[in-house]
């Protein structure tokens, strides 16, 4: 049995390595193209060990003003208070509110050079690289909520970018000669169907996986753009309007960001690095609260209604033709995406949302 046992292996072992072989399935990357999924998806926010950057401590949240706003709640009526608070945070205003907002004091920042300039405001780069533009950061850098590892919106959206199918962004590099230098590639985003392929604690996202494209719910977010890669790192040029679903806490909304491009560091295995764009700022702040009840944002000490106020204020990017005032803004993203081998049949790919 023992002999049985050990030929069957090796016949297999043999047979499959031939069929391998035989359609030139050599290593991840095969006719020129790779695909990555995307398991991690946060804003990039720039921390010392003691806060540094936020010398004079963190923005309060939902809670902490609220006892400010009104010391005798008690006495006073639920729509004079609760409700009071609630129809401004979903009909907000530029107007003051009454509360410092602590925005990041700190010149370094995580992020890219989006408007080719180097300006008095911008931060530089850990490296020593000047003109990075995140006003994002400069925003939600002093918010508990936003700093990780403990922050809840780090801690949610993370989880569920591993465990949510409505979040499976991907991207596909076709036209790759190399991995490590390659003059020009092309570089397509679609959304994937499937989820993701995990080691036994389900936890962590393993290279190897098969995701088919979505293409009946995800066809509006399929984008496309050049690159190349330097040094085994994929610099994307910009798209003009990017797409990312987002849903956390079981609410489906999305980003947009303008002038997105990517800084990823790419290997057979993984692809880590930066997305970067121009965040639409209404769209930026929906999603939050959307996603996010009062109850939930006051856990990360983050009050919407200042929050909001501040990006409006920093928002450095497409101004309204009527009034002048900046709609996007700055912003930059810590991605961590593994190997797939990206499916493009379409049997099966529009039976279902994901």
């Amino acid at each position: 049995m023992e002999r049985v046992s050990l030929f069957t292996v090796n016949f297999l072992t043999l047979f499959f390595l031939g069929i391998s072989v035989a359609s030139g399935q050599t290593g991840k990357l095969e006719n020129r193209s790779i695909g990555y999924v995307m398991t991690d998806l946060f804003w990039s926010v720039y921390q010392t060990p003691s806060a540094e950057e936020c010398p004079r401590g963190f923005n309060d949240g939902p809670r902490e003003q609220f006892e400010q706003l009104f010391p005798a709640h008690e006495l006073l009526s639920v729509e004079e208070t609760q409700l009071k608070q609630e129809i401004e945070t979903w009909h907000p205003t530029t107007e003051p509110d009454g509360f410092e907002f602590l925005e990041v004091e700190g010149r370094l920042s995580w992020g890219l050079n989006l408007d080719e300039r180097v300006d008095d405001n911008d931060f530089n780069h850990p490296d020593g690289t000047p003109g990075i533009d995140n006003e994002v950061y400069r925003a939600v850098g002093c918010i508990i909520g936003f700093r990780g590892p403990d922050g809840v919106e780090f801690i949610f959206q993370n989880k569920a970018i591993l465990d949510r199918r409505y979040n499976r962004m991907m991207i596909e590099l076709s036209g790759v000669d190399d991995l490590q230098n390659d003059e020009e590639v092309t570089v397509t985003w679609y959304r994937g169907m499937d989820r993701l392929l995990t080691d036994a604690t389900g936890q962590k996202a393993m290279a190897g996986g098969t995701q088919r494209i979505d293409y009946r719910w995800g066809q509006s977010l399929i984008r496309e753009s050049k690159g190349k890669i330097i040094d085994s790192v994929l610099i994307t040029e910009p798209i003009a309007d990017l797409v990312i679903p987002w849903m956390n806490l079981s609410v489906p909304s999305i980003h947009i960001f303008k002038d997105a491009r990517l800084h990823l560091n790419l290997s057979e295995e993984n692809a880590n690095g930066i997305l970067a764009g121009f965040a639409d700022v209404d769209t930026w702040y929906y999603q939050l609260i959307r996603n996010d009840s009062t109850h939930h944002l006051s856990n990360g000490q983050i009050s919407g209604i200042s929050l909001y106020k501040a990006l409006r204020r920093l928002a450095d990017a497409y101004p309204d033709q009527e009034t002048g005032a900046n709609t996007a803004i700055s912003t930059s993203l810590d991605i961590k995406m593994t190997q797939v081998f990206i499916s493009h049949d379409t049997v099966g790919a529009i039976a279902s949302s994901p």
